[in-house]
């Protein structure tokens, strides 16, 4: 499976689109296969959770903000039946919430049906958590719960970081959007809260190579690139929620080093059909991307019936397997 996912990697990033009609070819970009790292805000947040779970022989780090963990709730593709057990639309007490080992029993029961990488990857790999006091989704401690369900599976506690703010549902940055304690909903679910969450993530995920952009790094940026998304379904005809185009970057010095690779998931109402590029513009990625030679892949979903805010499936209204292999995630990672 890994050398079919690399393969793949090289087409993701030499597969251009001008239009939807019009694939160009790209050179092959060189990147570092030991360190790719994923992200995600809302939705998207737990969308990495389950791309990583599963393919934790792949990921070497993940970031997640402002959502809850991997698997909850009872997986019935039913909305109201999640948001009964895993966020507080259904005040429950923190007792009644859906129980995380649940979580770990569903991990090993899919790692002995061959149907996600073996848990044991993600043993010292790093996790970064951002979780806002005022999410009107999640309470901190549902939010945090992830921690329960990561930890026994990290078991190291040097390789987690968790970041608490006063922040509402959102990705947080320097200073974009209303500030950080105000819905975000007008402002793309950015917030101004004095922080890159892009940075602050990616900067723990990889280290001293990431470097702290300056202000004026948005005029040094090169141009956001549109990829044909459809290539990556190999006729896949099961409910997906993908959109057909997706968005990647390649910094400048990228085009003839070797660089490192991200993908960040977006969230709810905040993908291409919603606000076009301008979630993945304002949110800090590229100017961190492009400063610290990262090439960034941003995947599209889309709307559908039962999906009108176009998130990331994360309650599988795709399919019951939408936390594992078998599901549409597979789709751009089969061998």
């Amino acid at each position: 499976m890994g050398k079919g996912f690399f393969t793949t990697c090289v087409v993701f990033l030499a597969v251009a689109s001008a239009g939807l009609g019009q694939v160009l070819q790209l050179p092959a970009l060189n990147i570092y296969p030991q360190w790719i790292t994923i992200s995600g805000f809302s939705s998207g947040g737990s969308f990495a959770q389950q791309m990583q779970i599963s393919y934790s022989s792949i990921f070497s780090g993940i970031a997640v903000f402002s959502h809850t963990y991997y698997r909850c709730g009872p997986a019935t593709g039913v909305q109201a039946d999640y948001d009964n057990v895993c966020t507080r639309l259904g005040n429950r007490t923190d007792s009644e919430l859906y129980d995380t080992n649940n979580v770990l029993t569903d991990i090993q029961n899919y790692y002995d049906q061959d149907l996600i990488d073996n848990p044991i990857n993600i043993r010292n790999k790093r996790l970064y958590v951002f979780a806002g006091t005022r999410n009107p989704l999640f309470t901190t401690d549902m939010s945090l719960r992830i921690l329960q369900v990561y930890e026994p599976l990290i078991q190291n506690t040097e390789s987690v970081h968790t970041r608490v703010m006063e922040a509402q549902l959102l990705l947080p940055t320097v200073d974009f959007g209303a500030p950080c304690q105000e819905s975000a909903e007008s402002n793309l679910f950015l917030g101004s809260c004095g922080i890159s969450g892009a940075y602050e993530a990616l900067q723990f995920l990889l280290g001293d190579v990431v470097k702290k952009p300056s202000r004026v790094q948005r005029t040094e940026l090169q141009r956001l690139r549109e990829f044909d998304q459809t290539e990556f379904l190999y006729g896949f005809t099961g409910r997906h929620d993908m959109d057909t185009v997706g968005y990647y970057y390649v910094p400048s010095r990228c085009e003839y080093i070797k660089c490192l690779l991200h993908f960040y998931f977006h969230g709810c109402l905040t993908g291409r059909e919603f606000n076009g590029t301008s979630h993945i513009v304002n949110s800090g990625y590229l100017e961190v991307a492009e400063l610290s030679n990262i090439i960034m892949v941003f995947p599209q979903a889309v709307s559908s019936e039962g999906n009108e805010i176009g998130c990331w499936d994360t309650y599988g209204f795709t399919g019951l397997q939408y936390g594992n292999k078998k599901s549409y995630t597979s789709v751009s990672f089969q061998n």
